[in-house]
């Protein structure tokens, strides 16, 4: 609706225009009909224009010129707006910079790659101070969100270019979530240790002993990912043999219904206060946890521990203290999505750049 409006005409022909009876035909309606139009990307030069003064009495005085303002990329022909667009293009949208430069060439602009990602290194410098306020606002929220995914680089010092480095993610805040991504060519402690140290409250991941291991030395509350637990249970129902009759529900489908039943309470408590939440959840979601780990304490030695059913019955109960933990805080989610999700568009984009450079 607030997009303008450009009116195309349609009239009929001129010989059209005329009765069968002889008169001549009046308009005096239209039919409306409405189609989405684009301009594509339009380019300009901007000329900056320093203005040259002098006096017109002093003939000996030299003239003065007006100074330019800051700019982001000095003696670069890169604009904000321009540099702007290309990161967006490759990091939101996931076109790797070759393929910008293709797009650019077919409207006769020449932008080689690496003089993109020589102006991206520039841009990641500008923003750092900004990085650095959103760090602070991240660590004073009530819960920190924290992942990893692995990325290609090839020039990594001391480590094969086919070898795996890390893109970590924390997700977190007091009101918004800030969302922040880190490179490091380690998985290890030192740099959840980084990431998470001045972090307040407790701190959700998956069950990467290295969050544990850190959250106990920076004395954080660590809690565990109910949706890694429920994958488990999935994935060995998956793996069940496929049987003509049914012969009752199996062990891995009883699993999920414990999950479906504290999922759906979540669900319906979606938009309630911290309180209500807390209260629902030891009037409702505390009774299931504890039919569910004591149904898992039965049948835990009766399954093999390698097999699927058995690696989802080990893992849960190993973590059923982490995983149950966000009952006793009506603050706290049930799961790791916010990482998750956070770190899904990084993912998708990834298989298109499939990997870069240098650490740079």
């Amino acid at each position: 609706e607030s997009l303008p409006r450009h009116k195309v005409y349609h009239e009929l022909a001129t010989e059209q225009q005329h009765c069968d009876c002889g008169c001549e035909l009046e308009a005096y309606d239209e039919v409306l009909s409405e189609q989405l139009g684009i301009i594509p990307a339009e380019l300009y030069v901007i000329q900056h224009c320093r203005k040259k003064y002098r006096c017109t009495q002093c003939k000996d005085k030299a003239p003065v010129t007006a100074t330019m303002p800051p700019q982001p990329f000095p003696k670069s022909q890169a604009s904000p707006e321009l540099m702007a667009d290309i990161i967006v293009s490759k990091f939101l949208d996931g076109l790797p910079f070759y393929r910008q430069e293709a797009i650019w060439k077919r409207i006769d602009i020449h932008l080689p790659r690496a003089t993109q990602a020589n102006w991206s290194i520039a841009a990641g410098k500008l923003a750092q101070p900004l990085v650095n306020l959103l760090k602070d606002h991240q660590q004073q929220g009530h819960i920190t969100h924290i992942d990893e995914t692995p990325v290609q680089v090839l020039k990594e010092s001391g480590k094969p270019p086919d070898g795996k480095k890390y893109f970590w993610v924390t997700v977190g805040g007091p009101k918004s979530n800030i969302i922040l991504f880190h490179y490091d060519p380690s998985r290890g402690s030192e740099v959840a240790r980084v990431l998470l140290e001045g972090t307040q409250g407790t701190v959700m991941s998956d069950d990467w002993l290295v969050y544990g291991k850190v959250c106990d030395d920076l004395k954080l509350t660590h809690i565990a990912c109910n949706d890694h637990a429920r994958r488990r249970f999935d994935e060995a129902l998956k793996a069940e043999p496929k049987k003509k009759k049914t012969t009752g529900i199996s062990k891995a489908e009883m699993g999920l219904n414990f999950y479906k039943k504290l999922y759906a309470i979540e669900r319906r408590s979606k938009g309630a206060s911290p309180e209500e939440k807390y209260q629902t959840r030891q009037e409702k979601s505390v009774p299931i946890w504890q039919s569910f780990i004591a149904w898992i304490e039965k049948h835990i030695d009766k399954v093999t521990p390698e097999s699927k059913l058995g690696k989802a019955l080990h893992y849960t109960w190993k973590l059923r203290g982490k995983l149950s933990y966000y009952c006793e805080d009506g603050h706290l989610p049930m799961s790791n999505e916010k990482a998750e999700n956070a770190i899904r568009p990084f993912a998708i984009a990834r298989k298109n750049f499939l990997f870069f450079d240098t650490p740079r």
